[in-house]
This record gives structure tokens, C-alpha cells and sequence, in this order.
């Protein structure tokens, strides 16, 4: 059984069930409403923003956001009202009580739960329970190696986390940007470890980029840079390539701009190993757009 932590005044109790100090006194109404559903999340930098659907009750007044480290253990993050069916979390701060701290990398669950207008709460159970890892993402502009500015041309994910460039000859640099025979090129002096493959042109966010995918890929040491393009990175931080239990992390880039002398990239990367997570993309009903709540 799931663990539903108390915070401040919220009225739960460490057993798993729900404290009857929600409800309003003298009401005759003791039927707790639907439980949320088709929960799903959006991963970004230092956040992630989670989405449900409500129940069909008449009667709703709001819901409570919760999030576990262990999916054991929840504590409530905060109150929203009826209309809203989101929450961006984020910060490494969050409410008191909450012994741990919202970082990138690390891997939360996060849960919901509905009250109605006489305070009676649904649970909060396997089917209204999501997790996300939160990721660093940030833009980088390379200029051509073979040009007066080698010492920004390339660019390590995991030594430089929010987008200052390195020199393309540096033991640590992942890729670095060159122009071979006219056409302008991202390559790794590393393939052994490290592999590209462009997806395409497509949304930086698209479902298809969101997740790294062993099916299809089909790495190689450079790619041609195109506008519009994503290329997928998989990196072997440690040991040699071809064995999914040795650690690795996976990023992206999208070519935002380019011109003879540098291009400009959107970069993401996953600094949790092995997890393949980048940007998941809903899955469930639109819902409404995402304003930072104020939360209580």
C-alpha cells in the first residue's frame, strides 16, 4: 500500500488512508469522488509538468498533487481547483516536510487525487501515477573547427551542462562542428563511444525524438547539418559500446541556425544513465495550457 505523508495542515496520515479532517463538519455527503485518470508527464529542464483527467462527479472542488521518490512514500504538493488539470513542478525547493530535493536526473512518481465540495478525497492508486526524470536542456552555438574560433567549436554534454563550447581537439569533446568539401558536418572524434544518427526534420519535441529508440538506430560518426534537423546522441561514458547493461547516456540536438562559419543548436541530454527518457509527449486528451500554479 502507497504511503500518503502529511504536510503542514493537509490532513493525511502515514497509514495509507485519508484523515477525515478534509471533510465539512454536518454533511450528510460521506461518497468520495473518481479517482483522476490518464495521467501523463512533460520532462524539462529542472521540471516536469504532470496532467490528469478528471472524474465525471458533479460535485468536485479540486485536487491534490502528490510525488514519491520510491512510489511507496507520497507527499502532497499542493491544492489546485477544478478547472485545472495540471501542475508544473519544478525548483529544487519544494514544500516543507519533503525530505528530498527536485533535481535533474533523478526519477519521481507523481500521483493525484480528487476532493468534492464536502471534502471527500479519492485515492490514490496504480492507475492515477506517473514518473518522470527531469533533464537539463539549453543551446549551444559551435564555429567550424578548421576556423579562427577552434576553441568554441565543440561542445561535451556531461562536462558542460548548460552550453558553453570547447575546443574540438579536447579529450572530453562529444562532437564538434566542420565544414568537409563546402557542406557543414557534426562529428565525434570519439566513435567509438559515441554515435549520431539524424531523425530527420522534425519538432525538437516530436513524440519520435522524445525517447531514445534502440529500434532503427543505425549510428554513424558524422552527420550533414540541415536546418530544421534532430540528431540523436548516444554516449558510452565509461567503457565501450555494444552492451546496454554498461552505462550510457542519450541526448539530442536540433539545428536551430547556420550560417558559413558556426551553426546553433538546442541540446538536450538525459544525465541519468541508461534512462532512455528525453521529452515524453501527451499520450492522453488535450488538456489545458500549463500556467505555473501557485501552490499551497
Amino acid at each position: 500500500m502507497r504511503t500518503l505523508l502529511a504536510l503542514g495542515v493537509l490532513g493525511l496520515i502515514a497509514t495509507g488512508c485519508y484523515d477525515s479532517s478534509r471533510r465539512v463538519v454536518g454533511t450528510d455527503d460521506l461518497t468520495a469522488p473518481g479517482e483522476p485518470h490518464d495521467l501523463w508527464s512533460i520532462t524539462g529542464d529542472g521540471e516536469v509538468t504532470v496532467y490528469w483527467t478528471a472524474p465525471g462527479d458533479y460535485d468536485l472542488a479540486g485536487f491534490s498533487v502528490f510525488i514519491s521518490q520510491d512510489d511507496h512514500d507520497y507527499y502532497r504538493l499542493g491544492d489546485v481547483p477544478v478547472t485545472q488539470h495540471h501542475l508544473i513542478i519544478g525548483g529544487e525547493t519544494l514544500p516543507a516536510g519533503v525530505p528530498f530535493a527536485f533535481v535533474n536526473g533523478n526519477t519521481y512518481f507523481l500521483g493525484v487525487s480528487a476532493f468534492d465540495t464536502s471534502g471527500n478525497e479519492s485515492a490514490l492508486t496504480e492507475t492515477s501515477t506517473t514518473f518522470d526524470t527531469p533533464r537539463p536542456a539549453g543551446s549551444v552555438r559551435l564555429y567550424r573547427a578548421d576556423g579562427p574560433m577552434l576553441e568554441q567549436s565543440g561542445y561535451d554534454f556531461s562536462r558542460s551542462p548548460y552550453g558553453y563550447a570547447m575546443s574540438a581537439t579536447s579529450l572530453f569533446t562529444d562532437v564538434y562542428f566542420a565544414v568537409v568539401s563546402g557542406i557543414p558536418v557534426l562529428r565525434t572524434p570519439h566513435p567509438q563511444v559515441v554515435e549520431l544518427q539524424d531523425m530527420g526534420f522534425v519538432d525538437f519535441d516530436d513524440p519520435s525524438v522524445s525517447w531514445f529508440s534502440e529500434a532503427g538506430w543505425n549510428p554513424v560518426a558524422e552527420v550533414p547539418l540541415r536546418p530544421g534537423h534532430v540528431i540523436m546522441v548516444r554516449i558510452w561514458e565509461e567503457t565501450r559500446p555494444g552492451n546496454t547493461f554498461e552505462p550510457f547516456n542519450v541526448g539530442k540536438l536540433a539545428v536551430v541556425g547556420m550560417d558559413s562559419e558556426s551553426v546553433l543548436l538546442d541540446w538536450a541530454y538525459q544525465i541519468d544513465p541508461n534512462n532512455y527518457e528525453l521529452k515524453p509527449q501527451p499520450l492522453g486528451p488535450a488538456v489545458d495550457t500549463p500556467v505555473q500554479p501557485e501552490v499551497q
